[in-house]
Order: C-alpha cells, then structure tokens, then sequence
C-alpha cells in the first residue's frame, strides 16, 4: 500500500503530509491507470469528491481485472480520501471491504497502510484503545513513509491516552532521525518533541518554540490540517507558560483552520478552550432577512 496520498488526509486528523511510497508496479490497463492518476490529481487539487469517484471507478476496474495490487491500492486511497471528507465510519468501512477483497484472493501483500488509515478513523472517533493497536501494526511497514507517520500517530495517540512509555519511545525515534530528513518528518518531530516537553513538565517555552517551528513548515507546505493540530500545542505550551491571553488566540486560530478545512470535531473542541462562542471571520456570507435580501447598517 502506498503512503503518498496521506498527504491529504491528515490525517488528517493528523495524516497530512506523509510523502514517498512504496515502489508499486503500473497496472497495465489504461483505464484504470488513468482513474488513479485522475484521483491523484484532485486529491492533488483539494477536489475530495472527485478523488472519491475515480478512486471508486478504478476499485470497480481493479476487480473486474482481478488485480491484487490495484485492488488495495484503490481501495487505501479511497479510504483515505474519506478519512479527509471526516467521514471515519466510511473509511473504516472501506478498509474492512478492501482487506476481505484482499483475503479472498490470497493477498499476501503488505496492508500496514490500511493499518494507518484505520489507526487515523479510530484515533479521531475517539476509540484510542484500537487506534493505538493499528498504529502499532502500522509502524512495522516496510515502507519508511508509512513508518513515520505510524510512529507521529501513535504518539498523538499516547498524549491523548497518558501513555508516557509510548510517547518516550516515539520521541526517541524521531530524535534519531537525520536532521537532513525532509521538511515533514522535522516538522513531525518537533510536534512529538513539544508535547512530550508539556507532559513532562520540561521547558515550556522550547516546546511552544517547536510547536511554532512545526505551524509555519506546515503553513508553507499547504498542510493546514496538521497546521491546525500544531497551533493547539503551541496553545498549551502558552498557557504552560501563563499566559492565557496567547493560549485563547492559539486555540482560536487553530479551531477556525479546523473549521475552514470540514474538521468540526477539532474545531468545536479547541474553540471552547479559546473560551469564545464566536469567531472573527471578515468571508462569512453576510446574514439574510426574511426577505432573502441582505441586511445593511446606513451610515449615519
């Protein structure tokens, strides 16, 4: 399974921009080529419903060829598309379907993806427990890219859970990374390195610097879910910090990144730490009056 369409998910939740992949060989049917390199491209494009509806027409194509590969493959990117439409039911619906497509046929194939996908749907429908247990399954890929982002999985995970062995240990691996690692592993890492500061009651002030590091390379890289996750643990670093002032605007800025992007849950969560029922936004659609004409204040 390939990890390169997590880019756009993230994950979500917290998946977003895992890059690389395994090395999967081309179908040699051009339709159904063309479906998945079409689905790319509007995953590539943020056209979510339109990846689905590829990514389903090249599953159909997949079974009709009887293609184990192109089966799971089909079926990870369709799941992880779901994941990014916040539709977590769906995308672990997808990924049952597509492990029992796989079985049926005598897979023998690597699907610690789809342990990915899955550890993501559980993780942010608040099943911590299992969620824990795939992004486990999921770090044993052979797949570096799919490692990486099990190991930033099951670390946010151990913070949710108050497992402070799990999120030592994850820190540790990220510790170990080269700092000639791409862009999202070091931004990955600095997310991890903040909020094991913050459970550890270490320096606040250098975990709210690594969570600020994390924001901006996201920001740059058009990763604004992971964004948004960052700006939360930037937010606690400031209250650590005492200053509540800063934390409420943190936790602002990330609910409405969160909202903008169709992420409700983490948008309602961090706008009620922020303290506020509102939020300022100058491109909301202005309010109607009965008369479906819009409402306007005369100058005086």
């Amino acid at each position: 399974m390939r990890a390169g369409y997590l880019a756009s998910a993230a994950l979500v939740v917290l998946l977003a921009g895992c890059g690389g992949g395994g090395s999967v060989q081309a179908p040699t049917d051009g339709t159904l080529s063309q479906d998945m390199d079409t689905g790319r491209d509007a995953v590539d494009m943020d056209r979510l419903s339109v990846a689905e509806g590829q990514y389903r027409a090249a599953g159909v194509r997949a079974l009709a060829r009887d293609d184990v590969t192109a089966i799971g493959d089909a079926g990870y990117n369709l799941a992880v598309v779901q994941l990014d439409e916040n539709r977590m039911q769906d995308a672990l619906s997808t990924i049952a379907s597509t492990r029992a497509a796989l079985s049926v046929r005598g897979a023998k194939t690597d699907d610690t993806g789809l342990d990915l996908v899955q550890a993501g749907a559980l993780y942010r429908l608040g099943r911590l427990d299992e969620a824990a247990t795939s992004a486990s399954a999921a770090s044993s890929a052979s797949d570096p890219a799919i490692v990486e982002k099990a190991q930033l999985l099951a670390g946010i995970i151990a913070d949710a859970r108050g497992d402070r062995t799990t999120l030592d240990n994850v820190a540790s691996y990220f510790a170990r990374l080269p700092k000639t690692s791409n862009w999202a592993m070091l931004a990955d890492g600095q997310e991890i390195a903040a909020r094991q500061l913050l459970v550890e009651g270490g320096n606040a002030q250098s975990a709210y610097q690594d969570a600020m590091q994390a924001v901006s390379a996201r920001q740059t890289h058009v990763e604004y879910r992971d964004m948004a996750r960052g700006l939360s643990v930037a937010a606690r670093a400031a209250s650590s910090l005492g200053n509540a002032a800063q934390a409420a605007d943190l936790y602002m800025r990330a609910s409405q990144s969160a909202q903008k992007e169709g992420d409700t849950q983490n948008a309602d969560t961090w706008r009620k730490l922020a303290g506020s029922t509102t939020m300022p936004d100058p491109f909301a659609t202005p309010a109607a009056d009965s008369t479906g004409t819009t409402k306007t204040t005369a100058k005086k």
